[in-house]
């Protein structure tokens, strides 16, 4: 659509919001990250010095820990690892098409970037119209655009010092030095700016969405707020707790909560409501009624090894056989992949460095891991139990 405000808007459905772009020169001058230079010499030597000391300072961590069993450990693991090679990865066509679509993707912003634009994503649950809190943030970006940047600037620079002040990470990761935030020219790139739904004082507040070399992989956000023109930045998991709002919920989030029958169900079956559960039964309630996407409780019980409610739940008809929607594998398949991933039973492809550690892990934690080996075995008796009752 064309809006009066924002210009022309494409529906993104996946991510709930309108897409489009505006013209704000200095954030396109840094939206996108230029390709890596190649290493010199001396900074590959200097990157190999600073991986062995962080892995130096590991191992400390460990004998500090562990003993001296953990240098055994790590001896018996080069020992095994003499005269073997890595196989060559073999390429999958469907990284292919990823790394395809992310060139052109990287090739389209060059070109709007080069423009002076810049891209933005206006919040729209359900495909609503930008909101006026929105329009007004729209607005003050385009018209203060100075002052929003240099804010988001300032984050960034404090995200940087955050991270180098980590030795650990900064050996880990490799980060260089910066003695001011021009010296991470090249290094970060402001890829989009997001209008939130959420608003405060009559304006919606605008995120940022950043790249840079010494971020986790998870990504890092700036959040300004044009009432108070304050920055902040963050992970993605601490992002809501910024977007404070004063705007009056919507019709749909004040309508009050009615559980489903099934949520019913569940509820009664895993507090060990039993005469409840077989009335809801009765009147038709299914456990294995699941919404689309939704996991299945039995699953997530094996996930938590959760013995009794594993019990519970087939007792009331729970299907042995449901998978999660994501890695299409049932709760049997996911415990018995959790039983080998913990060093229970042999696995067809060793990790020897896992299983090493996975061996201190079990020195240390003595009775608690055996419990765990303990719950998930009994767990695996029931749901091959409830299997072959099912066939």
């Amino acid at each position: 659509m064309t809006h009066e405000v924002f210009g022309k808007l494409r529906f993104k459905e996946a991510d709930e919001s309108w897409a489009g772009s505006a013209g704000l020169p200095r954030f396109a001058a840094v939206g996108q990250m230029p390709a890596p230079a190649p290493l010199t010499e001396e900074e590959a030597v200097r990157m190999a010095a600073d991986m062995s000391a962080a892995l130096e300072a590991m191992k400390e961590q460990m004998r500090a820990q562990f003993g001296e069993r953990v240098d055994q450990a790590l001896a018996e693991l080069d020992r095994a690892a003499e005269g073997t090679e890595p196989a060559p990865a073999e390429s999958d066509p469907k990284d292919q098409e990823r790394e395809q679509r992310r060139a052109a993707r990287r090739e389209k912003n060059a070109a709007l970037f080069a423009k002076g634009r810049f891209p933005v994503r206006v919040a729209a649950p359900g495909g609503a119209e930008p909101s006026p809190a929105q329009q007004a943030s729209y607005r003050f970006l385009c018209d203060n655009e100075a002052t929003v940047y240099d804010a988001v600037v300032g984050q960034v620079w404090e995200s940087f010092q955050s991270a180098y002040e980590q030795e650990h990470w900064r050996q880990v990761a490799g980060i260089k030095a910066a003695a001011t935030v021009a010296d991470l020219n090249g290094r970060f790139a402001v890829t989009r700016v997001d209008i939130a739904r959420e608003a405060r004082n009559g304006f919606a507040h605008l995120v940022f969405l950043l790249e840079s070399d010494w971020q986790d992989e998870h990504g890092m956000v700036v959040t300004y707020a044009p009432d108070t023109r304050e920055a902040h930045w963050t992970s993605w998991e601490g992002l809501y707790d910024l977007l404070e709002s004063d705007e009056p919920e919507s019709e749909a989030e004040q309508e009050e909560y009615v559980p489903s029958p099934h949520d019913l169900l569940l509820e009664a079956i895993l507090t060990g409501d039993e005469p409840l559960a077989r009335e809801l039964v009765a009147r038709g309630a299914d456990i294995n009624a699941l919404g689309e996407d939704e996991y299945p409780p039995l699953w997530i019980s094996v996930d938590q090894i959760e013995v009794e409610e594993v019990r519970r739940l087939l007792a009331f008809g729970a299907d042995p056989n449901l998978p999660n929607p994501d890695e299409k594998t049932t709760p049997l398949k996911h415990a018995k992949r959790m039983y080998r991933d913990m060093g229970f039973a042999p696995a067809k492809k060793r990790d020897a460095l896992l299983d090493g550690m996975m061996s201190l892990v079990r020195e240390a934690a003595g009775e608690r891991f055996h419990d765990i080996q303990l719950r998930l075995e009994e767990i695996m008796r029931l749901l091959e139990a409830a299997t072959k009752t099912e066939s």
